[in-house]
């Protein structure tokens, strides 16, 4: 028996599971645009392979829901017009700025695009990310290109090896195992101590969906700031033991790395309040 040209979950009659909804959706309009919120957000395509034999399409760093409108907005063009080659600028999706594709990285695809695996199976469709230039029409790559344009975007036509240090790396580098249930790309209030490896972490806590990850000072620390989540757990891969924190929780921990839980005071969440308000990015 021969595969099927499309081995997706419609073409091998498999059931859909959790991702039942995107299913039902590309089985009506041919493809499903979803949005994966994190530190900063990206928006994919799952379906333009089974319908249209195309590549699915990425799109980071903008508002979410405008993501999913200008995806669905740049398959019709294609669709209706034409492809456009990879790397020519064209105009049509985001008003009057002129938009390009390029192809997106295979080392990407385990740490983005978890929902377009599933519904593929083993088979790795192409990706094109949809790449925006700032304001002022500079492409991400250009050297005066503005700091929120170069830094929102992932540059996934680069191996996840070879992208610039920041959120997206992270991204590439630790999804899907990730074991926090907020993304490496999100902050955390820290010290430059503990960030340096020059104080070991002392306590963690959890408190309105966010973690503080501090050493024995706690925050009468005088270097309070704020670092990637997956930046501390790399520098500290034991802070992986608090993945599991509820809401409101704290651990504490000695020499011997024995984390000890506890709840949050009413006067800790104050103080953590107080701290994240005046702390900056490392």
């Amino acid at each position: 028996m021969t595969e099927p040209s499309c081995p997706c979950v419609l073409c091998v009659d498999d059931p859909a599971g959790r991702d039942g909804g995107i299913v039902d959706t590309i089985r009506e309009h041919g493809w499903s645009a979803l949005r994966v919120e994190g530190g900063v957000g990206f928006a994919y395509t799952v379906g333009l392979w089974h319908t249209l034999r195309r590549p699915e399409l990425v799109m980071f760093g903008l508002e979410g829901e405008h993501m999913q409108h200008w995806l669905n907005a740049c398959v019709a063009l294609g669709r209706d017009r034409g492809w456009p080659e990879p790397g020519e600028p064209f105009e049509g999706v985001l008003g009057d700025f002129p938009t390009q594709l390029r192809p997106v990285h295979p080392s990407w695809h385990r740490a983005l695009f978890g929902t377009a695996h599933r519904f593929y199976g083993d088979f790795t469709v192409p990706v094109a990310q949809l790449v925006w230039p700032d304001r002022d029409g500079r492409w991400p790559w250009a050297d005066l290109a503005s700091a929120s344009s170069r830094s929102r975007q992932a540059f996934a036509w680069l191996p996840v090896t070879e992208h610039p240090p920041g959120p997206w790396r992270l991204v590439g580098e630790l999804e899907p195992d990730f074991p926090f249930p907020l993304g490496p790309d999100n902050w955390a209030l820290t010290t430059a101590s503990v960030l340096d490896g020059a104080r070991p972490i002392a306590r963690v806590s959890l408190d309105d969906g966010a973690y503080d990850v501090l050493d024995e000072r706690g925050y009468p620390a005088d270097d309070l700031c704020l670092a990637y989540l997956g930046d501390l757990v790399v520098r500290h891969p034991h802070l992986s033991a608090c993945a599991d924190l509820g809401e409101g929780e704290l651990a504490v921990t000695g020499d011997d790395l024995v984390w000890i839980r506890a709840q949050l005071s009413p006067g800790e969440r104050e103080r953590s309040a107080r701290a994240w308000a005046d702390a900056r990015p490392r």
